[in-house]
């Protein structure tokens, strides 16, 4: 072999080992950006997912709810949730349905009907991928799975914060702050064959 050849085999080792050392092919990747994170979700193999809900709110001081939900991912998308909380001594429950660019809420006590409202921040999947402030937090490693952690603020200011699982892209945990009211979302169930509708037309009054 000759000298040439020589220098040219040792100089293509020593540009291999600078680029691996440099992050070329072949180093680890570090995370997604926070805003690639938050959004993975909406682009997993995600048909729906449940949720349990826990938290406070502030209604006549802090008081203590827990409930359920569910986020169907197939266009258009939609959303549910409901919980139950005591104020002053009374069990109050509450639901709320967003589908199609409309709300339904229904209290009890209450009206007895669901309440329509139009709305373009209406609970969905695309609640939950921001829209300003994005913040990588770091990674954590959540009963179902390791996950990446980062924060963002929603279309109407909210700030929010996303567990994503890193092996699918499927959240794991939401972290809800809109003025004194705080919630968790933790989801324990993925693709259950989950359907949102509307309520019956008969049980609605607009709002």
């Amino acid at each position: 072999m000759t000298a040439p050849v020589i220098a040219q085999l040792t100089a293509l080792t020593i540009s291999a080992a600078v680029l691996a050392a440099c992050g070329g092919p072949g180093a680890p990747l570090g995370p997604p950006s926070p805003k690639d994170i938050l959004a993975k979700p909406l682009h997993a193999n995600l048909k729906d997912a449940h949720f349990i809900v826990s938290g406070k709110i502030a209604e006549q001081g802090s008081v203590d709810l827990a409930g359920d939900g569910e986020l169907v991912y197939k266009a258009p998308g939609a959303g549910r949730f409901k919980f139950q909380t005591t104020v002053a001594g009374q069990k109050v429950s509450y639901e709320d349905i967003s589908i199609n660019g409309k709300d339904y809420t229904f209290s009890d006590p209450g009206t007895g009907k669901w309440i329509e409202r139009a709305t373009t921040s209406g609970l969905g999947p695309a609640s939950f991928s921001g829209v300003s402030d994005f913040n990588y937090v770091g990674e954590e490693n959540l009963a179902k799975g390791k996950a990446w952690h980062a924060k963002a603020k929603d279309k109407d200011g909210n700030a929010f914060e996303g567990w994503i699982r890193e092996s699918d892209g499927y959240p794991l945990k939401y972290l809800i702050a809109q003025q004194a009211n705080a919630l968790t979302l933790t989801f324990d169930r993925f693709n259950a064959g989950v359907t949102i509708s509307p309520p019956p037309a008969s049980q609605v009054v607009q709002g």
